[in-house]
């Protein structure tokens, strides 16, 4: 059994660090715990992740990190996808090729699982009852 790497952050150094880390983990924990929403950011791009993020943390001014936003970006691709293919990526950590080519193998099926995830969600018990 492997274990994923440490959530990423903004440091420690200072207050602020230590702040704007915190906040990242508590909203990384909260997203690992929505899999839709999860898998809507992953299935949306980097791209709109940046702009999403920057508006998450507009007061820190996070927008232009992209290290840091792609490294949480990586991290919740990383979440979304099977043990064995977050294996293969962690293998490939170094190489953006090889991580792209896996992620674009993987996306048809994120996208049926984000669709039935929309739809469990929009059933009801008592819809069966009426």
């Amino acid at each position: 059994m492997f274990h994923l790497p440490d959530l990423p952050n903004a440091g420690y150094s200072t207050e602020r660090e230590k702040r704007l880390s915190d906040e990242i983990m508590m909203f990384m924990r909260d997203v690992e715990r929505d899999r839709p929403r999860l898998l809507t950011i992953v299935l949306g791009g980097l791209e709109q992740w940046r702009r999403a993020a920057g508006d998450i943390w507009r007061g820190y001014r996070i927008a232009e990190d992209h290290q840091l936003l792609d490294s949480i970006f990586r991290y919740f691709e990383l979440q979304a996808v099977k043990p064995r293919t977050q294996a293969l990526l962690l293998k490939h950590h170094g190489n953006p090729q090889k991580w792209r080519e896996v992620m674009a193998m993987v996306m048809p099926h994120l996208e049926r699982e984000r669709e039935q995830a929309r739809l469990v969600q929009k059933w009801s018990p008592f819809d069966a009852v009426n």
